[in-house]
């Protein structure tokens, strides 16, 4: 039996995927190299009751977590499970396995150095207490945003503009609870990758007792395919092939393996990409949006790629004949300040460049 399937639960063969696949097409490579780092990091620095490398015996776990149980049963299960009396120990044992089943950084770590390891900006829940619905319920509120009604994501925003366009830095991430969060000064963004264990929570057997809040699953997705559109990656036409090298370079240069499904998630349009339709991830996206909106071009290649503004772009096609830059060059070349100033917002009549 597979690491996926037993922590997550099998899934049903005759299942279809968002984007309309088979469930065959579903890669868990870059979900087992997350547990076996999750199971490394606890072995380092744990005194888990439970050995953090015994995958049975956590999978054991897990199936009583889905049952639902509250957290003290859960804890009197695993001391007896282990013959291990030791609360703190036991707390390690459902912390882990609560990373495992819902790719959250739930519970603290900390070395005798008192180093307290987390790769997330925030610190990090702790399930002491209730159900796992009721951790998952605060970590993941419906928004309760009402001004965004009427207002769309445009094709425009994608995961591809945010960096090339806009200079926001993707950088990806194994926690579900840091999806789309902007940092460092909202320079970088958060984007949570794997596919496969999102399908599969969209599609557990255990649907009558997920792990997550109703919907999430399948919403996140929707954010994939919002920041990855498959059009834009996988459709054999010349204008995508810079996306496509670029995508394939940061996955590359990632310092963890990312699921090679995140580009298949489908191409949403129309009403899939009004902000109304999302729950979970409304205000990170409207948040995204109007740092996208507002960004401005501050290098030559970033305005070479934006064609937000039909008029900044032309005028920027005619800098660029004027000062006799190959589209290559413009794409390497920073912008000197004077050419800045002349593509500026403010200098950008509806008469052109002059």
């Amino acid at each position: 039996m597979s690491l996926a399937s037993m922590l997550l639960g099998a899934l049903p063969s005759s299942i279809q995927l968002l984007n309309g696949d088979n469930v065959s097409k579903l890669d868990f490579r870059a979900y087992d190299a997350y547990v076996e780092r999750q199971q490394k990091l606890f072995s380092d620095l744990s005194s888990s009751a439970v050995n953090p490398l015994d995958t049975l015996s956590l999978g054991n776990v897990a199936d009583h977590i889905r049952r639902p149980k509250h957290r003290d049963q859960v804890i009197s299960y695993i001391c007896a499970s282990s013959g291990n009396r030791d609360v703190d120990a036991c707390q390690d044992v459902l912390n882990l396995v609560a990373r495992l089943i819902l790719m959250i950084e739930v519970g603290s770590l900390e070395k005798d150095s008192g180093f307290l390891h987390q790769t997330g900006p925030r610190p990090l829940p702790l399930w002491d207490e209730d159900s796992l619905g009721s951790l998952t319920g605060k970590l993941f509120p419906i928004s309760s945003l009402q001004t965004c009604s009427g207002m769309a994501i445009a094709p425009d925003l994608s995961a591809w503009s945010l960096e090339n366009v806009a200079g926001i830095k993707i950088e990806f991430t194994d926690n579900l609870a840091d999806h789309l969060r902007l940092t460092n000064n909202n320079s970088q963004v958060y984007i949570f990758h794997h596919v496969a264990f999102l399908e599969t929570q969209r599609n557990s057997i255990h649907s009558q007792s997920p792990v997550l809040p109703k919907g999430l699953a399948e919403e996140t997705l929707r954010t994939l395919a919002v920041l990855f559109p498959q059009s834009d990656h996988w459709a054999a036409l010349r204008s995508n092939r810079k996306k496509q090298v670029w995508l394939d370079r940061l996955c590359t240069h990632s310092s963890r393996m990312i699921d090679p499904q995140l580009a298949w998630c489908g191409t949403p349009s129309g009403e899939s990409r009004y902000l109304s339709n999302f729950c979970f991830w409304r205000d990170r996206l409207l948040i995204l949006k109007e740092e996208f909106d507002h960004s401005t071009p501050d290098s030559f290649s970033q305005w070479w790629y934006d064609r937000r503004n039909g008029v900044q772009w032309h005028n920027f096609w005619l800098l660029d004949r004027y000062l006799d830059i190959s589209p290559h060059e413009a794409c390497q070349t920073p912008g000197p300040p004077q050419a800045m100033e002349l593509l500026s917002p403010a200098n950008n009549q509806t008469d052109g460049f002059v």
